[in-house]
């Protein structure tokens, strides 16, 4: 479960998130919906810890997601799916990973298969196009077999049956009990794939 609390974060006299309360619940694809600029993003990078907020909180779990032992079986995320080397192979990046993080290699090889990149596996992440970037970086966040699995525009550049695949995907992961947490811009594909909504607009709540 993922608790935000008064979150707020401003760069000198802007205002990015301004006062957020909600949860995101287990067991369903909770949708977080606004414009391009709304502080979709931002909120997100605070509840990673990547950006430290301006007051309040946002707690996975039970406590904030630094103080987890093992933060990647706790939460899986994908901010970025260009956030990989474009040198490095679809498996190594994994391999790395995994390594890193104390994670056995059997995984690796699923979540390749998982996202259907076992066939280019070892051709270089620079030459994907952004479809597959996204295949990777789903990869890359299911690779903990976390509690918490959160994407952050996962559909962009997805062409039609990858899109109705990350549909499938993570209401399967709901399924489990797992918490899903996607954000979008995208209202018509959020309604097939969520069940529960967050939207924000100017950083601030609306529903």
């Amino acid at each position: 479960m993922i608790e935000v609390t008064s979150l707020t974060k401003r760069y000198g006299e802007h205002t990015a998130v301004d006062d957020l309360t909600f949860s995101v619940r287990p067991g369903i694809v909770t949708g977080f919906l606004g414009p391009n600029g709304a502080g979709k993003s931002t909120t997100m990078r605070m509840i990673l810890g990547l950006d430290r907020p301006t007051s309040g909180s946002a707690v996975v779990g039970d406590r904030p997601l630094a103080q987890h032992d093992q933060p990647m079986r706790v939460v899986g995320s994908l901010m970025d799916a260009k956030a990989v080397h474009p040198s490095r192979p679809a498996y190594d990046h994994l391999h790395a990973l995994a390594v890193t993080n104390g994670i056995g290699q059997d995984r690796v090889d699923h979540v390749l298969d998982l996202v259907g990149l076992t066939d280019v596996a070892k051709r270089r992440s620079g030459g994907f196009s952004l479809g597959m970037g996204q295949r990777l970086g789903i990869a890359a966040a299911l690779l903990g077999d976390p509690e918490i699995v959160m994407l952050d525009e996962p559909v962009n550049g997805l062409d039609p049956e990858g899109i109705v695949w990350i549909r499938q995907l993570l209401q399967g992961l709901a399924k489990e009990g797992r918490t899903v947490f996607v954000s979008s811009h995208l209202m018509s594909e959020m309604e097939l794939m969520a069940e529960h909504f967050v939207i924000i607009g100017q950083g601030r709540l609306i529903q």
